[in-house]
């Protein structure tokens, strides 16, 4: 929430910022229009006159001209690294400035960059405010370094270039650099507001934007001194080099970044592929390829909801920030997850998952503004989905739909293989390990724990009067109740233990790393969910079901590693809790 009110702090200081630069600019030349330099709104006379037009209609011709091609050039602008465009409109509204007059050509720069966002705003209502705030900023950034430019080169003792028998450098240098600090220096509050790096934004300063921004404006200086020396014809084809020349930078630029996207994209899918690849075991794999996810998207968390398609359990993993949880659904939520739109990917589908899911770094809950959900298909059939979601409201997560559909299918296809793998170990109706993989387990830990001596207990649980159950409400209302005992007993386990059905109604637990208290306190704690919940009074009808349990904890064994002789004391434990009076746990003597 903190961080929240705080980003939207931050917003608020930029729009204001764009404001004051706009204010600003306006403010500057009303400064020179009153005050001065003179010379700024003056224009030109010393146009040649072309094809024997009139002074003002020669003005006219070349600023029609002028504006077409700035017009051009800003639909040809080419995108560079870290999302920063120069645009060669800036050249059209050099030549302006030095042809026509400074003011005309501040007036194109501003034409142009407002014509910008105006069509990338067209039919846009929800992003259309930020953007018209943006543009205030650069309307009056483009104010701010055309008039600082224009009072640089008047100081400098600069001249219009009719006027002049040749180009004076010096005083434009001088403007170009006014030009150059001024555009920057009003831009770098910005970049602060968004908390970027210092020193990258003054290497880029002076390593990409001086050289760039002194390319576009020299071609500007250029075209007008072609107009001005060697006429309206090499003037004309010097504006149609400048706009090729653009666009071919553009083509080249966007295919660069297009390349350098599908590559990023691979190296990610490359990434999960190998944590999807990373075991057998469901949970911490999809934990695992969760986060590796996380750590490749820029998201603050993403959240997967499955369920196992040879059982009933429904998982749910979930990583956001640092934090992640790994966990079953209750069972009242099956109602709500058979109701999500798992068609296709959407927004609508990310917001409906994100519904499952619990804030891990910030409170309280709330949907995302930036959240877009895909499902995971198996043979055309959806068994879960995942949501991906950022609390900034300015993420294009479905422009990564490409690379997160991909990513998606590779879960799929590992899931697929982890539950072929439970479907050998594990019991179809409660979901628990059957009874050959939980023996196969259990001989394993005897030797670990003889080797190290690493304590472990066993819980044989049996059901009371469950035969009454079956022969009352029948044998489908019978497998509901095993099929909740299992659901239950997974809930009460760790991820470590080895909860296993070991008959018809007997369930057996290996508890790792459980002291003998613990182990006691865990086993009356199952035994009361199971009598308390296993068989609901609403679907009883008069019916009790308890749960009788034996203990044994490996202080007890003292290095013996016989599995039958340990089966059977667990057994004799069991029968003795039944004769006690049933609904109860004995440890073995």
């Amino acid at each position: 929430m903190y961080a929240s009110t705080m980003e939207q702090s931050r917003d608020r200081l930029l729009d204001l910022y764009g404001y004051a630069q706009l204010a600003l600019g306006m403010l500057l030349w009303g400064v020179i229009l009153f005050i001065g330099p003179e010379g700024a709104f003056h224009l030109n006379p010393g146009l040649p006159n072309l094809g024997g037009l009139g002074q003002m209609a020669t003005l006219w011709a070349v600023m029609a001209l002028l504006f077409m091609a700035s017009w051009a050039a800003v639909w040809v602008k080419f995108w560079m690294k870290g999302g920063y465009f120069i645009s060669f409109d800036i050249s059209f509204a050099t030549a302006a400035f030095f042809l026509v007059s400074p003011a005309v050509g501040t007036l194109l720069a501003s034409v142009t960059t407002a014509g910008d966002f105006v069509i990338r705003t067209r039919g846009d209502h929800t992003f259309g405010k930020k953007l018209a705030d943006t543009l205030c900023g650069n309307l009056g950034n483009r104010l701010l370094r055309f008039g600082t430019a224009w009072i640089a080169y008047h100081l400098a003792g600069g001249q219009e270039l009719a006027a002049s028998p040749g180009l004076q450098p010096w005083p434009v240098l001088v403007a170009f650099f006014a030009y150059f600090l001024t555009n920057n220096l009003f831009y770098l509050p910005r970049d602060y507001f968004k908390d970027a790096d210092l020193k990258d934004f003054l290497r880029e300063t002076f390593t990409f934007d001086l050289v760039h921004s002194f390319a576009i404006c020299s071609l500007g200086v250029l075209l007008a001194l072609v107009d001005l020396r060697l006429g309206f014809g090499l003037f004309m084809l010097l504006g149609g080099f400048i706009l090729s020349g653009s666009w071919l930078l553009s083509t080249l630029t966007r295919t660069q970044a297009q390349l350098s996207s599908r590559v990023e994209d691979l190296t990610i899918l490359s990434r999960v592929s190998a944590a999807a690849n990373s075991g057998l075991d469901v949970m911490p794999m999809v934990e695992s390829y969760t986060r590796a996810l996380a750590e490749s998207l820029p998201t603050d968390g993403i959240g997967v909801v499955f369920y196992q398609r040879y059982s009933n359990a429904i998982y749910l993993v979930q990583v956001e920030g640092g934090k992640s949880r790994s966990t079953y659904l209750p069972e009242e939520k099956r109602f709500q997850y058979d109701q999500l739109p798992l068609s296709e990917p959407s927004k609508k589908l990310g917001e409906r998952l994100f519904e499952f899911l619990i804030p891990l770094e910030t409170a309280p809950f709330m949907i995302p503004p930036s959240v877009f959900g895909l499902p995971l298909l198996h043979g055309g059939e959806p068994f879960g989905g995942i949501v991906v979601y950022a609390y900034k409201d300015d993420v294009p997560l479905s422009d990564r739909q490409w690379l997160l559909e991909t990513c998606a299918q590779t879960l799929v296809v590992a899931l697929e293989n982890c539950f072929l793998h439970l479907q050998a170990i594990q019991d179809p109706l409660t979901g628990l390990y059957n009874r050959s993989y939980f023996l196969y387990r259990l001989d394993e830990e005897l030797a670990y724990s003889s080797r190290h001596r690493a304590p472990f207990a066993l819980l044989m649980l049996d059901l009371d009067d469950f035969k009454a159950v079956n022969d009352h409400l029948g044998h489908n209302a019978g497998d509901k109740v095993i099929q909740r005992i299992g659901d239950l007993i997974r809930r009460a386990t760790r991820r470590e233990d080895v909860p296993a059905r070991y008959g018809g109604d007997e369930f057996i637990m290996l508890l790792l790393n459980c002291p003998p208290d613990d182990a006691l306190e865990k086993a009356e704690r199952v035994r009361a969910l199971i009598a308390n919940k296993a068989l609901p009074k609403e679907e009883a009808h008069g019916l009790n079901l308890g749960c009788s349990v034996s203990m044994l904890h490996s202080d007890q064994l003292k290095g013996e590693q016989d599995l039958p002789n340990i089966l059977r004391r667990l057994d004799e434990a069991l029968y003795k809790a039944k004769l006690q009076g049933k609904n109860k746990v004995v440890r073995v003597e």
